[in-house]
């Protein structure tokens, strides 16, 4: 006689559809992700807002704060501006020890999580079931946003 068959475990079988969803959402939004991150890491100390950085660092910076992929257009002078006499750029203020600690956890901050989402993508390639849904959802991905802001 034949062994009855097993039926599946529903919580596992649920696990494993869990699993399987957060490796597709994770490979579609992952180059959003690294996008942010990195950009988020470069504006915490204002380099993009320097007019000696790269122009694709200061469009990149503007992509991500105003959903732009353009320079910052230069503010116009103001009227009594023009009139007075020029007077000398002031000086800032030192920054507190607080504030550039916070500045570097920031930046640690966004470079790890830069890494755990090159991990993540070189995981899901590499055990997923179906690799070629994982490329696609990349390629997706990276290409839906270049898209929408090149329009």
């Amino acid at each position: 006689m034949a062994k009855p068959r097993k039926r599946a475990n529903p919580a596992a079988m649920r696990l494993g559809l869990i699993r399987q969803t957060h490796v597709y959402v994770s490979a579609f939004v992952a180059p959003s992700l690294l996008f942010f991150a990195l950009t988020g890491a470069l504006q915490t100390f204002r380099i993009p807002d320097d007019k000696a950085a790269p122009v694709v660092i200061q469009k990149l910076a503007r992509l991500h704060k105003d959903d732009v992929f353009a320079v910052k257009p230069p503010r116009p002078r103001r009227a009594e501006a023009r009139a007075g006499p020029e007077r000398p750029p002031a000086a800032k203020p030192a920054e507190k020890p607080s504030v550039t600690a916070m500045k570097w956890f920031s930046v640690a901050v966004s470079l790890g999580i830069a890494f755990t989402t090159l991990f993540g993508i070189w995981m899901a390639i590499a055990y997923s079931r179906n690799r070629l849904l994982v490329w696609a959802l990349l390629i997706a991905g990276t290409a839906i946003p270049v898209a929408i802001a090149a329009l």
